[in-house]
């Protein structure tokens, strides 16, 4: 018996598509074409394709670079262009530093002058007001000084208050104050009394029902003046020709604006029943029971307040004496006349009456 032939062995034909390459993973990373069929036992549809054109899976798969990429990498700059960029740049912050760094010292320069120059100014400032200030108490020395002296030519003076105006002559009038002065005296009333001047307050006569106006007399001798003012003190009025009559001392108008504004002191002193009497030149003198306290400039109103135990706003301020030499404003202008105003009140020339 002979071997059986073995049966003619044919190749299989070979895949479509290309064969499959052994140790490669780019089959499974390439998606088929969608009329490839999976296999003839599959039951499943066929896959479609979902990858974009411009993908990862289909560059790779098909390996061509688009030209919009190439374009954008040719377009960026080189290492040089870096480099000259960065110095163009570093020349004009150079160029701008400089400029400012030329501000500043300038500014530095001007601000140096400015505090230089106010410093000047202030050493003047404040020789200035040292000027003004010894200045201002010159003058209110000088202005008190003043006041002193029209109060020394008035020392023989005595204002007469509430004394009626029925005088018809100056002898009537002298009587009048010969019999006043000796009944304050309790002498008779016939006893002459030596008057150096006598008149009536430098001002027009009121109306009828308007009170009259205060007598003015200086007395020859001083102390006949003082003997009438102490006889007096002890009433405030004198019942004489049925009226009520006050005396007091003549002073200078300064003195008087001078005692009104320090009301509001003597009247918390009046409350307080604290005896004072009023100094020459100006001042007050006030007997406290701490002892006797004189009050003559702005310095020692404080003082005088703690002392008494007064309210600091009980006096505002001292009284200045330059107030009442100081004017209170300026001139009011004079009137000027306009110059294109026309005079309707012309006399008219005379016409000639026609024939």
């Amino acid at each position: 018996m002979g071997k059986p032939k073995k049966a003619p062995h044919t190749p299989a034909p070979p895949e479509h598509g290309g064969s499959r390459q052994a140790g490669t993973i780019r089959p499974f990373l390439t998606s088929s074409p969608p009329d490839l069929q999976v296999g003839p036992e599959s039951k499943m549809a066929a896959a479609t394709c979902t990858s974009a054109p411009g993908s990862p899976a289909r560059s790779g798969s098909e390996g061509i670079t688009p030209p919009d990429l190439r374009q954008l990498l040719q377009a960026l700059p080189t290492r040089e262009d870096l480099t000259a960029a960065t110095t163009d740049l570093r020349a004009s912050l150079l160029t701008e530093l400089r400029a400012l760094r030329t501000d500043i010292s300038g500014l530095q320069t001007r601000l140096h002058k400015a505090e230089v120059t106010q410093e000047q100014q202030h050493t003047v400032l404040t020789a200035h007001s040292t000027t003004l200030d010894t200045q201002q108490s010159a003058l209110q020395m000088m202005a008190r000084h003043l006041e002193d002296v029209e109060n020394r030519g008035r020392r023989n003076n005595i204002r007469i208050r509430g004394l009626p105006e029925l005088e018809t002559s100056h002898r009537d009038l002298h009587h009048a104050l010969t019999g006043l002065f000796n009944l304050i005296l309790n002498r008779d009333s016939e006893i002459e009394i030596e008057f150096e001047r006598f008149h009536r307050a430098l001002r027009p006569k009121g109306p009828p029902d308007a009170p009259p106006r205060d007598v003015v007399c200086c007395l020859l001798r001083h102390s006949l003046k003082e003997s009438i003012m102490a006889a007096a003190r002890g009433s405030r009025e004198i019942d004489f020709a049925g009226a009520k009559v006050s005396l007091f001392q003549d002073l200078s108008p300064a003195t008087l604006q001078s005692r009104r504004l320090l009301r509001p002191l003597t009247t918390a002193l009046q409350e307080l029943r604290l005896p004072y009497k009023w100094l020459f030149p100006f001042g007050i003198q006030v007997r406290a029971p701490s002892g006797t306290l004189v009050l003559r400039c702005g310095t020692d109103l404080p003082l005088l307040l703690e002392e008494l135990s007064l309210p600091s706003d009980t006096l505002q301020a001292w009284p200045d004496p330059l107030q009442y030499y100081t004017p209170l404003g300026p001139a009011p202008p004079h009137p000027q006349r306009s110059r294109g105003r026309r005079r309707t009140n012309l006399p008219q020339p005379l016409q000639k009456p026609a024939d």
